[in-house]
């Protein structure tokens, strides 16, 4: 076996492992896969890999260093993409908007000059999230409609699968956040018999607390909103759950639980003494965004 065909077989065995969320062991056969080619190309791909990989630990390294540079040389428009693509998660984690906006901007023109569609749903899917964040929903639900519109002209089932419950779902919060409510509540129970993990599916719960908690629809805010919280694995989901569930049983009159809640949702904010005060006083969720 030559060394450029090692190197990738074990840039392809360390993606795997990542796969199988075994993330440290992945760096060490990054690094088998960088000492075994001199080929800057594939030497560039395994770096960007391996960028990925130190990201999702939070961690920085030389390899996450080497992304933007990467992005500067344009060896490859497949690199450039995946450097751009890493980056943009990169600083999400970070909460830098305006880099993560530059580098999904970035990836998304990448995608086009190829005309790869996956890299495109990537990138759109990115940016609507980034929008998302930034409370920019008109924007947000734009490029959420355009992944949607790619993911339904896919042949290959796996593919539309694993991406189009998740981007119905963004495209229906964010419909939500924008006031938008019976159309959003509409499009996030079609996703919900598009996912399979609990995790999504509780985001997806938590959104519909939140819609129908707009419509004035306590009972079934009540019932998504309990949904959501006992599938919630994130604090985000847990900290929304609470928050909603305070408000739909402060409007039943149920000031008991509305306390419970508002309680558990102060223990995520120990510094604001007066938080449970202040929810009870005040309706937030005009300034609240389920994303953050």
């Amino acid at each position: 076996m030559s060394d450029l065909m090692q190197a990738e077989e074990l840039r392809k065995l360390a993606l795997a492992t990542v796969r199988a969320g075994e993330l440290e062991k992945a760096l060490t056969i990054y690094d088998s896969a960088l000492g075994a080619t001199d080929d800057e190309e594939l030497r560039e791909l395994i770096t960007v890999n391996k960028a990925d990989a130190l990201i999702a630990l939070e961690r920085g390294g030389p390899e996450v260093q080497a992304l933007a540079s990467i992005v500067m040389r344009r060896r490859s428009t497949r690199n450039v993409y995946l450097a751009a693509y890493a980056l943009v998660f990169k600083y999400r984690l970070e909460n830098e908007l305006k880099r993560a906006t530059f580098y999904a901007e970035l990836a998304l023109k990448c995608a086009e000059e190829a005309d790869e569609t996956l890299w495109k749903i990537g990138a759109l899917n990115e940016l609507g999230s980034i929008y998302e964040i930034d409370s920019k929903f008109p924007e947000a639900i734009d490029c959420f409609e355009r992944g949607i519109a790619l993911i339904e002209q896919l042949d290959d089932a796996s593919e539309h699968r694993l991406t189009y419950g998740i981007a119905l779902e963004n495209l229906g919060c964010s419909k939500i956040l924008n006031d938008e409510y019976r159309e959003g509540i509409a499009i996030v129970e079609r996703s919900v018999s598009e996912m399979e993990s609990p995790t999504h599916v509780a985001e997806a719960y938590i959104d519909l607390c939140y819609g129908y908690l707009g419509l004035e629809d306590l009972d079934k805010a009540r019932h998504y909103g309990e949904a959501g919280l006992e599938l919630a694995t994130e604090s985000r989901q847990v900290r929304n759950a609470h928050y909603l569930l305070g408000e739909v049983f402060y409007k039943l009159d149920d000031l008991d639980r509305a306390e419970f809640h508002f309680d558990e949702l102060a223990r995520f904010y120990p510094e604001f003494r007066n938080l449970k005060s202040l929810l009870f006083a005040i309706d937030l969720r005009s300034m609240v965004n389920l994303k953050l």
